[in-house]
């Protein structure tokens, strides 16, 4: 399965990038219009600049807590909820228990972009931290590890 370098980089960008908060009038009037069309009934809405192109808005859409990406054109670049474990799907459930066995699962997201769905993890095993991401059907899209602590070359495999 190919995965198209765009979206890697969106990840990639999405992962490290620490937001900085922004208020919502130095927001582009073409994101806020792409977000409220988007999501009509949102509340809540904090905004952040993740890089000088992207702005992220976190933000409630009834019960859920969500984020969405936007390029500062107003192009939409990804939807994130947080979720529970059940909520996987099987395959994805199945990964994370055979190939990530003894992690401790710490967050799991429901991430879609114009690539479409995608789950991530973050996991915790002694002390390493890893964010993988994983398709609908069990495909480990990307791995992304951080050791705290020690800084050696095991890999934990």
């Amino acid at each position: 399965m190919k995965i198209p370098l765009m979206f890697l980089s969106v990840l990639a960008i999405s992962a490290s990038a620490c937001g900085q908060k922004v208020s919502e009038a130095d927001v582009p009037q073409a994101v806020k219009t792409a977000f409220t069309k988007q999501f009509p009934k949102a509340d809540h809405a904090k905004w952040e600049m993740e890089t000088k192109t992207e702005y992220e808005v976190n933000f409630k859409l009834g019960a859920e807590e969500m984020s969405a990406t936007y390029g500062t054109a107003g192009q939409w670049l990804e939807t994130e909820m947080d979720i529970k474990a059940d909520a996987l799907p099987d395959a994805v459930r199945r990964t994370l228990a055979d190939k990530y066995a003894g992690s401790k699962v710490k967050d799991l997201s429901h991430v879609e972009n114009p690539q479409g769905t995608f789950y991530e993890a973050d996991l915790e095993k002694g002390e390493t931290s890893m964010e993988v991401v994983i398709s609908p059907d069990g495909t480990v899209i990307k791995e992304n590890v951080e050791k705290e602590g020690k800084d050696d070359d095991e890999d934990g495999d």
